[in-house]
């Protein structure tokens, strides 16, 4: 049955809607443009709206032009990614069916450390860790053994992830706490660097759970016994990519670790509360353990995503996958 959709989107500069058009051709708004065809060729009468620093203009729409859906795609509010919650906090206050997981998993979600405190005492592997709060910046690390993984607590997207994120001595591991703190006014999470495969796993569902076939992020031309690890160039910069042969593919496993993999994400993705749809990030010991990383019940999915590519690799075309995500929306 056609529904009546708000693909509500955040912005990072106020725009009109008589602008979108120009915008849906760019690489930035990928995402946007191709659930905006699905939904389009499916018959539903949809709304495009983007927010950047003013809720008002949601809350009329809600009022005015009731959706019987939201098509949730908003990551941010006034560019600031901690406001992410709250928006979805606003459409179960308003009571609007929308897509993806409650605020409750999402805020979880974000908070990197709560998250793996969670997962701990649900005996998943999660990396040891410790947490420098800006108001009172960690002085030593204690117990924690080196190498070091460094990062914001509440950041995505590797945002303020870099080279230097990776440290193997208290010196260089406290410099970088203190410029995080100081250049993302934010918390910082240092953890233990987990040696291994990065895998990413997409999971789709409620109370029945269908996980993806995983992806791995392949480093082909750094040399072994490097560190390897997901920065921000790693992820957005082209040519840095090509470069240091960053990618990501199937990732080549045994049946047996496939679906330990699966019921673990399954078992991560029940424990954190989310619905509809998320991805989990893992890493896989050369042990054969594996280690969660972090969830993301937000995760990117346009066509060339690796969480669509994996579902369209589970026999789904991609019209299915967003028509699926839709009869997930939460009630």
């Amino acid at each position: 049955m056609p529904l009546k959709i708000l693909q509500l989107f955040d912005l990072s500069i106020s725009l009109k809607a008589e602008e979108y058009d120009e915008y849906l051709k760019t690489e930035d708004w990928e995402s946007e443009a191709n659930i905006l065809k699905v939904l389009q060729n499916a018959g539903h009468e949809v709304k495009l709206l983007g927010i950047h620093d003013d809720i008002q203009v949601l809350i009329y729409e809600l009022r005015l032009n009731r959706p019987d859906l939201i098509f949730n795609l908003t990551e941010a509010f006034r560019g600031n990614r901690k406001f992410e919650p709250h928006i979805v906090s606003l459409f179960e206050l308003m009571e609007v069916p929308f897509t993806g997981a409650g605020s409750a998993a999402v805020a979880i979600c974000k908070d990197k450390g709560i998250a793996k405190k969670l997962l701990s005492f649900h005996r998943i592997n999660v990396p040891d860790f410790l947490i420098s709060k800006k108001s009172s910046p960690l002085r030593g690390l204690g117990s924690l053994e080196f190498p070091v993984f460094i990062k914001p607590l509440n950041l995505e997207a590797s945002e303020g992830i870099s080279q230097l994120s990776f440290a193997d001595n208290k010196k260089d591991a406290l410099e970088r706490i203190r410029y995080l703190h100081e250049k993302y006014q934010t918390d910082v999470i240092v953890e233990e660097y987990i040696e291994g495969r990065e895998i990413y796993v997409g999971v789709l569902g409620n109370e029945r759970l269908q996980t993806f076939p995983p992806r791995e992020l392949l480093f082909t031309e750094v040399a072994d016994g490097e560190p390897k690890f997901a920065s921000f160039r790693a992820k957005w910069d082209d040519n840095y990519r090509k470069k240091w042969g960053i990618r990501t593919d199937f990732a080549k496993l045994d049946a047996n670790t496939e679906t330990d993999i699966a019921e673990t994400c399954k078992k991560i993705y029940r424990i954190l509360g989310l619905r509809g749809y998320g991805r989990i990030d893992l890493r896989i010991r050369p042990n054969g353990e594996i280690v969660c990383l972090e969830a993301n019940p937000n995760p990117s999915i346009e066509k060339e995503s690796d969480f669509a590519l994996s579902a369209v690799k589970s026999g789904m075309t991609y019209d299915e996958l967003i028509q699926k995500i839709i009869s997930l929306a939460s009630p």
